[in-house]
């Protein structure tokens, strides 16, 4: 397997759902660590379970009413039409195959026993500075890595501003970048394949990298 962004990208997906081989999984991995749109794409699928807990009972128990035969012959339809797209389309058909039939799984459960997701988990933090710079951060644990929540005022209100971490290791990555406002606020959610556990550093920089905020998560 050719290692290329749009190869990889295209196994979201499977990767949400587990359905990859270890050394596919080891790859797309590797590649998280490298790429916030591929790691943002994953924060957005990764809500689905949640999206799906929300629907009311009786919505739930209206969508649940297909027969077996209905699923079954919609089953062997996308099934064919997996089998006609072009080779590099095929992942990621399978994948958007796979979180329909995931949905479809939640969706019955709610007719039965209630379905509840897991506790969300996060640390809450607070930078500060001198300048009156104040920005409230949270890292929520995911099973892929970190979601990172930021609501700051005060910023820098020109140039481009961006949100790294370090982790354990004492590697930093460039989870996100955003043009300053005026107004000197700024609210903004990004993706880390870098395990919670992991990061022991929050910063935000301005357009020469030097920080302006940062926060110790870890001793």
């Amino acid at each position: 397997m050719k290692h290329n962004h749009e190869q990889l990208s295209e196994l979201i997906g499977l990767y949400v759902l587990g359905g990859l081989e270890p050394s596919e999984r080891r790859a797309f991995d590797q590649h998280l660590r490298d790429c916030p749109e591929c790691a943002a794409e994953l924060a957005r699928l990764e809500c689905l379970p949640a999206l799906l807990d929300g629907v009311p009972r009786e919505v739930a128990l209206e969508l649940a009413q297909p027969s077996p035969s209905d699923v079954e012959h919609n089953t062997k339809r996308l099934l064919s039409e997996l089998h006609v797209r072009r080779r590099q389309q095929r992942r990621r058909v399978a994948g958007l195959v796979a979180l329909v039939a995931a949905a479809s799984l939640v969706i019955g459960a709610v007719a039965g026993p209630a379905v509840t997701g897991p506790r969300q988990v996060k640390d809450s933090y607070t930078m500060s500075a001198s300048s009156g710079l104040e920005v409230q951060l949270d890292l929520v644990h995911k099973g892929w890595g970190t979601e990172l929540a930021m609501d700051g005022e005060r910023l820098p209100d020109s140039g481009v501003l961006s949100l790294w971490v370090t982790d354990s290791t004492g590697k930093a990555y460039e989870v996100a970048t955003w043009k300053a406002t005026q107004a000197g606020r700024a609210r903004l959610s990004a993706a880390t394949a870098v395990e919670t556990e992991e990061i022991v550093r929050v910063e935000i920089k301005d357009a020469d990298k030097v920080p302006v905020a940062s926060v110790v998560t870890r001793g």
